[in-house]
C-alpha cells in the first residue's frame, strides 16, 4: 500500500470514528432499553446522561430528588424510567433488560429506593426484564396523592401496577421490608384464580419469620436513624453490613439525606412475622437468603422458613449482613440466578 493510500485509510477511520462520537451523542444513537407497548404511555424522557453528570456534583448542593438520580445513575447498564399512575399516586418503575425476557420485580428495602439494586442489576438484566419499583413508602421517585392507612392498600397499589404493566406472569424478589412485602402480595395473588407469581426470592425479609431480637446493633441502628451524620454513616453501617466500606458514597450521600427526611418510615408497626397457616399458602417454590451476621434474621428464620415454606429453598450467605446485596453481591446474584432459571 502506497503512503497516500494511507493517508487516505486512515482520514477515512478518522470520519467514521468521528461520525460515530458524535452519534454517540445523539439520544436516538444510544444503546436503549426497548420499550414495550403496555411501558410506553409511562416513559419518561432519559435522564441518565443528566443523572451522571449530577455526579460531579457536592451533595450538599443537591436536593432529596436530585441525589436519588445521581445514585440511580450508579447503575451500570442501560436503563428507562416509567411515571405510571395509580389510584394512590404515581409511580416510579425502573426499567432494564431484554423486552421479550421474562419479568423479574424487584421491591427495595426501607429507607432506599431502586438505586439499592446497583450491584445486582447487570446480572439480572442479563436474563430477565427488570422492573425495580420505588415504594411508595421509600425515598425514590414515587409519590403518593392518597393517605395509606395500611399495607394492603400497599399490596393492591402493588397489584394494580402488575395490571397496568400487563405483566401476567412474573418472577418477584424483595429485600428487607421488601421482603415483608413480597410475601404479602404473594398471599394475595393466591387468593386470585391464577397467581402471576412463579418463583419468590427473599433476602433478609423483614420480619417475616420471626421478629427482630432487641441487640446493641439493633439499638445502633435505630439511633442513627433518627440521628443521620454523614460523617459517621460508615461506621453506623457496620451493624447492618459486614462490608461497609463497599458502599459506594454517591448511594450514602442519598442513604443519610432520606434517613434525616423521613427517619421514621410509615406503617412500619404493620410488620409483623406472618403466621404459620399464613406461610403454608405459599406453595410457590421460594428462596430465602440470609446472611451470617445479619441483626434482622438467624439460624431460626431459616429454619422456620425451610420447615414451614412447601417449596421453600434456603441458604445462609457467609460474610453478609443484613445489606447482603452489596456485602456478597456476586454470590447472591448468583444463587437468585440459579435459583429462577431451575
Amino acid at each position: 500500500m502506497t503512503i497516500s493510500m494511507q493517508v487516505i485509510s486512515l482520514i477515512r477511520a478518522l470520519v467514521i470514528l468521528t461520525v460515530l462520537v458524535i452519534l454517540g451523542g445523539c439520544d436516538w444513537f444510544d444503546d436503549k432499553v426497548e420499550v414495550t407497548s403496555a411501558e410506553a404511555a409511562y416513559l419518561l424522557p432519559d435522564r441518565h446522561a443528566e443523572n451522571v453528570k449530577l455526579q460531579q456534583q457536592s451533595a450538599s448542593q443537591l436536593s432529596n430528588a436530585e441525589l436519588y438520580q445521581r445514585a440511580l445513575s450508579l447503575w451500570p447498564i442501560a436503563y428507562r424510567e416509567l411515571s405510571v399512575p395509580t389510584s394512590l399516586g404515581q409511580a416510579r418503575v425502573i426499567v432494564a433488560g431484554p423486552a421479550d425476557a421474562e419479568p423479574l420485580i424487584l421491591l427495595h428495602g426501607m429507607h432506599a429506593n431502586s438505586a439499592m439494586w446497583y450491584p445486582n442489576i447487570a446480572a439480572l438484566a442479563e436474563h430477565y426484564r427488570v422492573y425495580a419499583i420505588d415504594d411508595l413508602l421509600g425515598s425514590g421517585g414515587s409519590r403518593a396523592s392518597a393517605d395509606i392507612s395500611d399495607m394492603d392498600q400497599v399490596v393492591s397499589w402493588y397489584q394494580e401496577l402488575f395490571d397496568r404493566l400487563q405483566l401476567s406472569s412474573l418472577h418477584l424478589v424483595g429485600a428487607s421490608r421488601g421482603g415483608w412485602q413480597a410475601v404479602a402480595i404473594t398471599l394475595a395473588e393466591s387468593t386470585r384464580e391464577k397467581s402471576r407469581i412463579q418463583r419468590l426470592v427473599l433476602l433478609s425479609p423483614a420480619q417475616t419469620f420471626g421478629w427482630i431480637e432487641l441487640s446493641g446493633d439493633l439499638l445502633a441502628s435505630i439511633f442513627f436513624t433518627i440521628n443521620p451524620d454523614r460523617n459517621e454513616v460508615q461506621e453506623s453501617l457496620q451493624s447492618v453490613s459486614s462490608r461497609p466500606h463497599m458502599i459506594n458514597p454517591i448511594y450514602l450521600d442519598q442513604y443519610v439525606a432520606a434517613l434525616e427526611d423521613d427517619p421514621v418510615p410509615g406503617l412500619i408497626t404493620e410488620l409483623r412475622p406472618f403466621s404459620d397457616q399464613q406461610l403454608q399458602q405459599i406453595t410457590l417454590p421460594t428462596l430465602v437468603l440470609i446472611g451470617d451476621n445479619d441483626m434482622m434474621n438467624n439460624n431460626d428464620s431459616l429454619e422456620r422458613a425451610k420447615k414451614i415454606l412447601v417449596q421453600g429453598h434456603t441458604k445462609q450467605i457467609k460474610n453478609a449482613g443484613h445489606f447482603l446485596t452489596i456485602d456478597q453481591a456476586e454470590q447472591v446474584n448468583r444463587a437468585m440466578l440459579k435459583f429462577l432459571s431451575r
